[in-house]
């Protein structure tokens, strides 16, 4: 099991406690589904489940198709079966995406606020269409470069020597990964979400208790110290405070859809 496998798999109890932000690109991305009536009874893929926020909301527009979870972390496997049972028209898999083939393609995939943890990108899509039908398509939305641009910055600061290996891809990385994968893009937006915290320490907490800290993009070679965690959350309190007494934090979400390109 992979770093950021492990990471929330450990998390899946607490995800949910913070999780308005993934609800709300959940909510967005499901505006972008295709219409029901092209789906029907078809089959449909959910990359990185976690514990079932964007599940439900396929299950109401897609009532008739069989829905297959996947998650890389058993526990968040272990949450959605508690909540769904044996709903019938429900499968789920605990899988690498990047190692799983179905026994029969799907005829869409969906994700949200999972594939950006998937490098590299060309990989995962190319993967991610090795399990699609002729003419299938994904809808998703993952975070691009900028996110946690407040936290990133003042990290350089507080121990310049301890960066994160990796970063988020751009909007431009994205596009060009699908492109090379196969497919064209037909829907691309952007959206840039501040969420607000009581205090450094709640934010720090959240993204902790959701799973965040984990994988190259959020670890660096060599942990913080307590003395650099000390002055990081105490700096954070200060610089980035907004009106209501509280800190604030930046997400950059890039929702788009796409289709396996025509020969």
């Amino acid at each position: 099991m992979s770093l950021v496998s492990r990471r929330f798999s450990r998390a899946a109890q607490t995800y949910e406690q913070g999780a308005a932000l993934h609800r709300h690109v959940a909510a967005r991305l499901a505006g972008m589904m295709p219409d029901p009536e092209t789906v029907g009874p078809g089959r449909i893929l959910e990359v990185g489940c976690g514990t079932g926020v964007l599940s439900e909301k396929i299950r109401q527009r897609f009532p008739d198709a069989l829905l297959c979870l996947l998650d890389a972390a058993p526990t968040m496997i272990d949450c959605v079966r508690e909540r769904w049972g044996d709903s019938p028209g429900v499968e789920t898999v605990v899988a690498d995406v990047m190692e799983y083939r179905a026994v029969r393609p799907f005829d869409w995939i969906f994700s949200s606020s999972a594939l950006h943890w998937m490098v590299p990108l060309t990989d995962a899509f190319t993967s991610l269409k090795a399990n699609l039908a002729p003419g299938g398509g994904i809808c998703a939305a993952l975070m691009l470069s900028g996110t946690l641009g407040e936290l990133h910055t003042l990290r350089r600061q507080v121990a310049p020597g301890k960066v994160p290996s990796a970063s988020l891809p751009d909007a431009n990385e994205v596009c060009a990964a699908l492109s090379a994968s196969g497919f064209e893009v037909s829907t691309l937006e952007e959206e840039i979400i501040r969420t607000r915290y009581h205090s450094a320490d709640d934010f720090l907490q959240t993204l902790h208790a959701q799973g965040l800290t984990g994988g190259a993009v959020s670890r660096s070679a060599v942990p913080l110290s307590r003395a650099e965690l000390t002055r990081l959350r105490r700096e954070y309190d200060i610089a980035f405070r907004d009106d209501s007494g509280g800190v604030y934090a930046t997400f950059v979400v890039q929702y788009f859809t796409a289709v396996i390109a025509q020969a």
